[in-house]
Formats: structure tokens, sequence, C-alpha cells
């Protein structure tokens, strides 16, 4: 049995800090990413984009959109 997540981040990720290819080519236009990370204190990390966009300040609106509707 795997002990649960202990920590959730949020952040901005520029299509170009991903080792994976294939969804870097899938983004094309839209680089700019919200991405959700699990992160266990056995290291193990949960990997999941919520949202794409094609500049950096509609996903970083995006992002406090999020933020807002969680922290309510």
């Amino acid at each position: 049995m795997t002990a649960p997540a202990q920590r959730a981040t949020l952040v901005l990720e520029h299509a170009s800090a991903r080792d994976d290819a294939e969804e870097q080519e899938e983004e094309g236009a839209e680089p700019w990413s919200v991405v959700a990370y699990l992160i266990y204190d056995s290291g193990l990390r949960k990997r999941a984009t919520l949202c794409r966009h094609k500049t950096r300040e509609a996903a970083a609106r995006a992002l406090a959109d999020m933020w807002d509707s969680i922290t309510r």
C-alpha cells in the first residue's frame, strides 16, 4: 500500500522544460501550461497538465483563478 501524497504543487511550465518530446509536439501553439504535481514522502511525483495557454500571462491568470477557487 502506498502512503498518501504529502504535498501538492501548482506551477507554470513552458514546453521547453518537458523531457517528453511527444507532449511538446502536441502543445504546438500553446507552450505554457499550468501543471499540478502530487509529491509523496517516498519521492514519487505524479504530474498532471491542468490547462495550456499561448502566453505566460494567460497561464498565470489561469493559475491565479485556480488558486482563488481553491482558497475560497
